[in-house]
């Protein structure tokens, strides 16, 4: 999810300018990506050429260009991708823990819940504000749109994998429609604020707790 888009334009810059922005990686890379980046003005002239031992020497004392930064590495056609991180991950842990497709659920009593309000949609579920029934504990019911039976399964192991953990909502139940068969997820009731009235007030400070708070589930 992007918190903002980001537009920059490059110019030239000077001496002192350049040296300011050696002080930190990120104004570092802009002076070089401005300074490298060809200029040419409107009248006609002739470019100089220059013999293949000139290039061969501007090259040598020229820095080694910057590896690229979040681009996904290429494999032979039919080759398997390979993680860059934790790619033994699941062969370090029993086959319970990462075989999703040999879960066996244990349907709730749908009736157990009552739906109050509704708070939101995706692409794949609609999700209500709820009650448990016979008590005044808030919930939030999951009700999943028509999927392949894997995807529920995925979704349900890894959320059973992960209560517990810092910063994860807790999976309460998981129940289904006798009739239609439709299944729900029942999670615990967070008060929250709209994300489109949220994320125009958060400050910088309030984006980099957020991500901080996030980043504590990889920990």
């Amino acid at each position: 999810m992007a918190w903002c888009a980001l537009r920059s334009r490059l110019h030239p810059l000077s001496p002192s300018s350049a040296a300011a922005a050696a002080a930190t990686p990120h104004r570092l890379l802009l002076c070089l990506l401005s300074t490298a980046a060809p200029r040419h003005s409107h009248g006609h002239h002739h470019r100089r050429r220059h013999s293949p031992t000139a290039y061969a020497a501007a090259a040598a004392e020229s820095p080694r260009p910057m590896p690229p930064i979040g681009r996904a590495t290429r494999h032979p056609a039919g080759a398997t991708p390979i993680a860059r991180v934790y790619a033994d991950a699941n062969s370090q842990r029993p086959k319970e823990y990462w075989d999703y497709e040999a879960l066996d659920i244990e349907w709730g009593e749908q009736d157990g819940y009552e739906v109050l309000r509704k708070v939101g949609k995706g692409k794949y579920s609609e999700v209500f504000e709820g009650l448990r029934t016979g008590s005044e504990e808030r919930c939030v019911i999951k009700i999943l749109k028509p999927v392949r039976k894997k995807k529920i399964k995925r979704e349900i192991k890894i959320l059973q994998n992960l209560y517990g953990g810092p910063n994860i909502i807790k999976l309460l139940d998981v129940v289904r429609d006798d009739d239609s068969k439709t299944p729900s997820l029942i999670f615990e009731y967070v008060n929250n604020t709209d994300f489109r009235v949220l994320y125009p007030t958060l400050s910088d400070y309030d984006i980099r707790y957020y991500i901080f708070e996030l980043l504590k589930v990889f920990v």
